[in-house]
């Protein structure tokens, strides 16, 4: 069932990846993943296909980090920066449930992307928490809201957006 309340909240989280595609030189991919690897959303030229090899990709390298990092020095896991022969690729946590992912082409400097990928996963965060807010608000009496970290059901999110050349995926 669509909830219409989050609708919104949803554009904006897609806006904010297109804003980062299209304000940072060399950025080629943005997706909003849950930390278990769902897609929640993508900037606009991102295929469904795209988005969960990315998600997938994604998650297993921060859950890789997460843990090398909690058991080699006890801290936490600041990002995860991945330089390919054409490409970097940029993980950073985005709140608690959710992380960010980033392709960059040309596989630039990674000192260059950090700044504009912390600033993008930290209003991830905020707009993800605005998507989880318009659930709670919408919820039926005597519904309870969802626990952090529960992933919405397919037919909890808002509609595909088609004339927008983009898939929205579910937001948890």
């Amino acid at each position: 069932m669509t909830r219409p309340a989050s609708a919104p909240a949803m554009a904006d989280l897609h806006r904010l990846l297109d804003d980062l595609v299209n304000e940072v030189p060399g950025t080629e991919v943005a997706v909003l993943l849950s930390t278990d690897g769902l897609p929640l959303a993508a900037s606009r030229e991102v295929s469904r296909d795209t988005g969960e090899l990315v998600a997938a990709a994604a998650a297993g390298l921060h859950a890789l980090a997460v843990v090398a990092g909690a058991k080699i020095h006890d801290g936490r896991t600041l990002r995860v920066i991945v330089e390919m022969e054409h490409v970097l690729l940029a993980i950073e946590p985005a709140g608690d449930s959710a992380v960010l992912a980033v392709a960059f082409s040309g596989a630039p400097d990674p000192a260059s992307v950090n700044g504009p990928v912390t600033a993008a996963a930290e209003r991830a965060a905020k707009a993800l928490a605005a998507v989880h807010a318009a659930r709670r608000a919408n919820l039926p009496a005597g519904e309870s809201a969802p626990k952090p970290g529960r992933h919405a059901r397919a037919d909890d999110g808002p509609e595909p957006d088609a004339s927008a050349g983009r898939h929205a995926f579910a937001a948890g």
